[in-house]
């Protein structure tokens, strides 16, 4: 079920990568043999890289203004013209270029099938999705190498079938029934904030296209110097891109599991060991050891990409997760361009082998990085570490993966939705009448056919919600937030619609409303109780609770980042000060209600009620009796504090001491009274405090 609505786009996507694994052994090692210089050879295969970084800043531009369909037909097509041209004049800067455009496509193509992907997978299964679609890469990559023996490496043919893989790969996500989603504005975090934020995050992922390009590039030239040849050559690097994602699961175990500085640290010093082996092994024709090495160290490398990953994600928040991945991998990208120069010019001083001394002394440096930043930043816990999640390079900011915040479809774009729109624009009375009659058929389509209409600007939504629900009132709740999420900015007409229409009822949609808005619930919640406050006052305290409880379950769920973002204290308080305002009778009521529901901000509300206290003061007649009464709300405060959470009743009577200190024998008494209230933590927090 997972699969099926994807098969084609796999499709594609596989011979699409099939064809350009083919061309990633080919090139290097017909330019080889061409006898193209070793520093030559290394520039040509840095600027894929090049197309890399234009393809990573462009893609989404693009398919805005293209459409997907379009786009993957064009970088098909241009990409076999590429490699056609590539094999007809094999000159060095036709080659550069050709390199170039095959980087941009390869990119475009990639961003093509994840965004389709991405827009029609569920909060559930997107990471399943996006497990598959790397297996799909990576099964094609590896395929691809042993495409190259079909044919002799100095004949055309090689570089025809590349062409004839990447034409053909246009014609399943043509004929597919699927269409191509709508493209938001996605907004790139700077730099400097991502290295700021992420210091080691940031540097190992230039390290990592530093390593992984100038290995995966320059591997097959070290393998045919030392005589690794035909189908020996094809294993070679096969078993090279085996390892770049069979080593991803012990990896992920041991990142999840371990303090991932310490893990990272490792990697690098198991690559530095396993470096010096390799020209050791070749020299002493240890095959099949070699291709263990090899898989272990293109893993190992090709590792340190989602590792740099997790290790930034742990420092932003949800919502900017995707913008950091966007600046991460266009950081990958400017070291992937260095990597294959850099080794090349290497091996063209000190012979093949320097490959691996290139690949040392990166190495080297990333070891003393990563020892310098544990020693000056202290570990997560390991509850707070971000998960690892299986990626390899392949240029695009994957929206697949589970922990970028997941921004559900507003609507479902269904015959009937189109038929609905298009009326609406027309008629909308008979637009929404023929929407009722539609629900009473399907009342499950409610919500998608509410959140559709609701977009159209000539549609009441309130009366639009009237008429929808009147056909699917146990809907209510669900319509609510559909038209929230669809149409945010009518939610205040919205609230003062249900308000006054539906004042049996008004409570749960109100905060279903209010919950479907985090960052303008309060604001909803405010309008609410200026609607309710001297009708509904229980109301009101329910209402209170329930968004108060929502909003805590939320905090148990949030990543820690995120949590301490959310400054839950400031939003409790927040909520109690607007509500007060507009119920002040309610004022201790409100507090205890707010505390109750998110007991770690039970001492802030409790300073709020308090400064409430003091302002109502210059309202009483005389100080006797302002005195009086604040003495008798502190004592009713105080004492339900005490029954319901008195693992904070101290703190609390210490804060209304601090304001009253006549009250202070009273406090002192009704804790003493408390059975659950330690004796030796009151006479300790006595001591600390002035109660």
């Amino acid at each position: 079920m997972t699969l099926k609505p994807f098969i084609l786009l796999l499709i594609s996507g596989f011979l699409l990568m099939l064809g350009y694994g083919l061309s990633n052994i080919l090139l290097p090692v017909r330019m080889q043999s061409d006898g193209m210089s070793m520093s030559h050879i290394g520039l040509v295969l840095s600027m894929l890289s090049v197309g890399f970084l234009l393809g990573a800043y462009y893609s989404r531009l693009l398919l805005q203004r293209v459409g997907h369909i379009r786009i993957f037909a064009m970088c098909g097509s241009l990409t076999s013209v590429a490699i056609l041209l590539s094999g007809l004049y094999p000159e060095p800067l036709m080659l550069a270029c050709m390199r170039v455009i095959t980087g941009f496509c390869i990119v475009c193509t990639n961003a093509t099938l994840d965004s389709w992907l991405s827009h029609s997978a569920t909060e559930k299964n997107r990471g399943r999705i996006l497990s598959i679609n790397q297996m799909m890469i990576m099964t094609a990559l590896f395929s691809g190498q042993f495409l190259l023996n079909v044919a002799p490496i100095n004949d055309i043919t090689l570089f025809v079938i590349c062409g004839i893989l990447f034409s053909l790969s246009i014609t399943p996500i043509v004929i597919s029934n699927q269409k191509g989603p709508q493209i938001e504005d996605s907004q790139s975090m700077s730099l400097l904030t991502v290295f700021k934020l992420s210091p080691l995050g940031v540097v190992s992922c230039f390290y990592c296209g530093v390593l992984y390009a100038g290995l995966i590039n320059m591997l097959p030239i070290f393998a045919s110097t030392n005589g690794i040849v035909g189908l020996d050559l094809s294993i070679f690097m096969g078993t090279a891109i085996s390892g770049a994602i069979i080593l991803q699961f012990p990896i992920a175990y041991l990142s999840d599991h371990f303090d991932r500085r310490k893990v990272m640290f490792c990697m690098v010093a198991t690559l530095i060991i396993l470096c010096l082996f390799v020209p050791l092994l070749i020299a002493n024709d240890m095959f099949k050891l070699t291709l263990l090495v090899i898989a272990l160290i293109t893993g190992l490398v090709a590792c340190l990409y989602p590792m740099s990953m997790s290790e930034t994600f742990d420092k932003v928040l949800k919502e900017q997760i995707l913008s950091a991945m966007s600046s991460l991998l266009l950081i990958y990208a400017v070291g992937s361009i260095l990597g294959p120069y850099l080794a090349s010019m290497a091996m063209d001083v000190f012979g093949s082998s320097a490959l691996f001394g290139f690949m040392n002394m990166v190495a080297l440096t990333l070891l003393i990085f990563i020892s310098i930043r544990m020693k000056l930043r202290q570990a997560l816990p390991l509850e707070e570490q971000e998960n690892f999640i299986m990626q390899t390079p392949s240029g695009v900011v994957s929206e697949l993966d589970p922990r970028i915040h997941y921004v559900e479809a507003q609507f479902e774009a269904t015959p009937e939705v189109e038929v609905a729109i298009n009326l609406a624009s027309k008629n909308p009375s008979a637009a929404v009448n023929m929407v009722k009659a539609l629900v009473l058929r399907d009342p499950e389509n409610a919500s998608n056919l509410a959140a559709a209409l609701s977009t159209i600007e000539a549609i009441d939504i309130g009366k639009l919600y009237g008429a929808i629900t009147s056909a699917a009132p146990q809907m209510s709740i669900h319509i609510a937030q559909a038209l929230t999420n669809a149409s945010p900015e009518q939610a205040e007409k919205l609230v003062d619609w249900i308000t006054s229409e539906y004042p049996d009822q008004f409570t749960n949609i109100v905060v279903a409303i209010a919950n479907a808005m985090p960052d303008n619930g309060i604001d909803v919640m405010e309008l609410a109780a200026e609607n309710m406050a001297q009708e509904y006052p229980d109301e009101l305290l329910e209402m209170t609770e329930e968004y108060m409880t929502n909003f805590s379950d939320s905090l148990d769920s949030m990543r820690a980042i995120d949590r301490v973002a959310a400054a839950s204290e400031n939003t409790a308080t927040e909520l109690y000060n607007r509500l007060t305002d507009v119920a002040p009778t309610q004022s201790a009521e409100l507090a205890l209600t707010v505390s109750e529901s998110l007991p770690e901000s039970s001492n802030d509300v409790a300073e709020a009620y308090v400064q409430h206290l003091i302002d109502s003061e210059s309202e009483q007649t005389s100080a006797e009796d302002a005195l009086e009464n604040i003495e008798h709300a502190a004592t009713n405060y105080v004492n339900h504090i005490v029954e319901n959470i008195p693992e904070h009743a101290v703190d609390i009577a210490s804060t209304f001491v601090d304001s009253f200190p006549e009250v202070a024998s009273d406090m002192l008494e009704i804790l003493q009274e408390s059975d659950d209230i330690n004796s030796t933590e009151l006479s300790s927090s006595i001591d600390d405090k002035p109660l």
